[in-house]
């Protein structure tokens, strides 16, 4: 419509500024168009005896404005835009060869689908007007002088890095524009926020074409598995399972562990979504760095099976962790947690309970010099603890130095905190006004923290039924069934609103109402948690002898509590493609960085071979220390991080990693559509669809690099000019016609 009114398409006038190409000032047509209305204004008074005032008002209104329109014509209305120099010209062309690019759509490949679009007409009429500069790309951009061979297909496709390598190697040419052409499948974490600043930085516009379905229906991709890196043996360890789908059905999923099935499950995928997540349970027994692998069954007409599996390994292992538990009084509960715990062998529970003022009676202590002077008054006592439990006792008790120990053990050193409820905890010990109370999940007010001996019920949650440590049996439904035939607790305690972050795990079922009773939530390094009863007691007093559950949740709790605490020195895998990177962290016994010291890792391969890559500080992670290396093997990698002091070894730690080589390319294997949008906004070009190339040509010319020239477009005689002459000409007879004027 555009076209067809003003004579030019539509985005003409988008790139285009409107001009007046008349060689006369426009002070002129200004003041002849002044002359001309006090014109009309004189013959509309002579005739105002004919007519109301208002009547000549809209007459001189429409001759007015047909004044004003032929002397915008006689002005020679233009646009003038600046275009491309046809001729003088590159477009860089960019062609996808990863392996992604042989997936088969509708009978064709992705990459015939790519090649019809490169000898198409669009194409075509961009190399009649500019020189084409032709690459081809997946880890790396290579010019080509043709797309006739292509390249073997490579497993990696770092899209932002090709773009920018192109870039470069264009600066000493006059670079109009870039045109790619890719399934969007970026696999390299290349095209970084940072990595799309410094491309639009060049000023050069990328257009980008998108190859490829974003729906795949006969396909399933195991996205992503959460799975926590440490276990203790014998834990049931529960993993989210993130399944990318495009249809509703069913997923069988199957749990192996160093190739022997150890679960299996059945997952409902959700019409509304097009990813899925669940929550399976994982047991572990053995120790060591178990090689867990997650694998769907394939579905119907499935083609791609390869992101149907996923890797994730588990160390587990055999230490004692320890717990700080500080009691402000004898009760039941200090009594059956610590008979609870007493055979679990891998928590180690140290307590102080206040026997009278500013004396405390010592248990599970390593030798009698351990704690003799009560709660430790140094980061170096605590941070060698895990976790830490504060019973009934009074905020006031510690310090405020000792309340800033407990906040850095939490924030700083990674450590768990658990509150109980009692006569003279959580509120009622003024925990919600303390140098930790920004820690905890609930702000506990006095007011309504009153300490309540009646019985309630404890409740799972849909969180709480999730959670690995609520676990008292595998199954979801008999688990479920034993909550609800524990006996009920002996007493509750009111902790006040929630943090925007808590979880509620378990609620107290008092009558017909509930609320709260245990709540956790993260902070800093580290994990709080709020536990508003005193009476889990009654569950192992009211039960059999031989019932173990009052133990398993004891034990459950604190395991959870101190499983992820991170040590001193800590080694974390960053896998992309197939290049791993390490992040290591060293720090002190006050859990704080360790100067001076140098760090290597021994990298030993799945074929038994090993290499030592030297660590160095991280530009991205104040702190770190970081390497990297090509995992060119499918399999197992065993790393070992060593910190030296002039050249002699001071500490070690390990880590493993399963790495399946070459597969990164079939994961993400629907068109990313919105990464390609996001490239194409950042640098000023346009998403295009292949099926919709008939503006590329004329788009890339008002490209603003390159050698470009004005050019001017007269819109004088635009049939929509003369249109609206004609309406006013008729409108102001037609109303002269009607109040009998003529």
């Amino acid at each position: 419509m555009t076209e067809l009114l003003l004579k030019y398409p539509q985005m003409l006038f988008d790139q285009g500024q409107l001009v007046l190409a008349s060689e006369w000032p426009a002070w002129v047509a200004q003041i002849l168009f002044v002359l001309m209305v006090v014109l009309i204004s004189a013959m509309l008074i002579w005739k105002r005896n004919s007519l109301r005032y208002w009547q000549l008002a809209v007459i001189g209104l429409l001759q007015s404005a047909m004044v004003a329109l032929l002397l915008l014509i006689l002005w020679q209305p233009s646009i003038m835009t600046e275009q491309l120099r046809q001729g003088d010209n590159v477009v860089a062309l960019m062609l996808d060869t990863s392996a992604s690019m042989n997936y088969s759509e509708s009978g064709s490949t992705r990459m015939q689908q790519a090649l019809t679009v490169i000898n198409g007409e669009a194409l075509g009429k961009t190399g009649q007007q500019y020189a084409l500069q032709r690459y081809v790309f997946a880890n790396e951009a290579r010019s080509v002088d043709s797309f006739e061979p292509l390249p073997a297909p490579t497993q990696q496709t770092r899209l932002g890095e090709a773009v920018r390598q192109v870039l470069s190697m264009s600066r000493t040419r006059p670079l109009g524009a870039v045109v790619l052409l890719s399934d969007g499948a970026e696999n390299s974490g290349s095209l970084t926020r940072e990595q799309l600043a410094d491309i639009a930085r060049y000023g050069v516009p990328v257009h980008t074409i998108g190859i490829g379905n974003e729906r795949i229906p006969e396909d399933l991709e195991l996205q992503d598995i959460t799975l926590p890196g440490q276990a203790m043996p014998g834990t049931l360890l529960t993993a989210r399972v993130a399944i990318r789908h495009d249809q509703p059905g069913v997923a069988r999923l199957k749990i192996f562990d160093s190739g022997k099935l150890i679960a299996a499950s059945e997952i409902q995928l959700q019409p509304a979504t097009d990813v899925t997540s669940a929550w399976v349970d994982v047991p572990v027994t053995q120790t060591g760095y178990r090689d867990m692998r997650f694998t769907l069954d394939p579905i119907a007409d499935e083609q791609v099976t390869e992101n149907n599996s996923l890797s994730r390994v588990v160390e587990v292992r055999e230490q004692k962790y320890r717990v700080l538990y500080i009691e402000g009084e004898p009760r039941w509960e200090y009594k059956f947690m610590r008979r609870a715990l007493e055979k679990d062998p891998s928590v180690e529970l140290v307590s102080l309970l206040r026997v009278s003022q500013n004396k405390f009676y010592r248990q599970g202590i390593n030798n009698e010099n351990e704690l003799a002077e009560g709660f430790p008054t140094d980061r170096k006592t605590l941070f060698a603890f895990n976790a830490l439990i504060i019973g009934s006792i009074e905020a006031p008790v510690f310090s405020a130095e000792q309340q800033q120990l407990i906040y850095d053990f939490v924030n700083d050193r990674g450590g768990s905190l658990l509150l109980l409820a009692g006569p003279n905890g959580l509120g009622k010990g003024a925990w919600g006004n303390s140098g930790i109370a920004d820690l905890l999940p609930a702000t506990l007010p006095e007011a309504e923290s009153g300490f309540v001996r009646s019985r309630a019920r404890a409740v799972l949650t849909q969180a709480g039924a999730q959670s690995p440590m609520l676990k008292l049996n595998q199954d979801p439904v008999e688990n479920k069934r034993l909550w609800q035939e524990l006996p009920e607790i002996a007493d509750y305690q009111a902790i006040g609103s929630l943090k925007p972050a808590a979880t509620i795990l378990l609620n107290a079922q008092i009558e017909q109402s509930e609320r709260p009773l245990l709540v956790t939530q993260p902070y800093g390094k580290g994990q709080t948690y709020i536990m508003a009863t005193g009476g889990t007691w009654r569950w192992q007093m009211s039960l059999p002898s031989e019932d173990q559950r009052h133990e398993t949740f004891w034990r459950q709790l604190l395991r959870e509590m101190v499983i992820n605490t991170p040590d001193r020195f800590s080694l974390v895998t960053e896998v992309t493609a197939d290049t791993v990177r390490l992040n290591a962290e060293l720090l002190d016994e006050s859990f704080k960085p360790e100067r001076n010291l140098k760090l290597s890792a021994i990298v030993s391969a799945p074929d038994g071979g090993s290499t030592t890559i030297e660590m160095h500080p991280a530009d991205d992670l104040p702190g770190m220390m970081t390497a990297t290396f090509e995992a060119g093997q499918s399999g197992l990698y065993a790393i070992e991080a060593i910190s030296r002091r002039n050249d002699e070894p001071v500490e070690s730690v390990r880590v493993a990693v399963h790495h399946d080589s070459g597969k990164a390319e079939y994961f993400s294997l629907r068109k990313n559509q919105a990464l390609l949008q996001q490239l194409a906004d950042a640098t000023g070009g346009r998403n295009w669809s292949a099926d919709q190339l008939d503006e590329l040509v004329q788009t890339i010319s008002y490209s603003p690099a390159g050698i470009t020239e004005k050019k001017m477009y007269p819109l004088w005689d635009a049939p929509l000019l003369f249109i609206v002459l004609m309406l006013l000409k008729a409108l102001e007879w037609s109303l002269r016609r009607y109040w009998k004027t003529i």
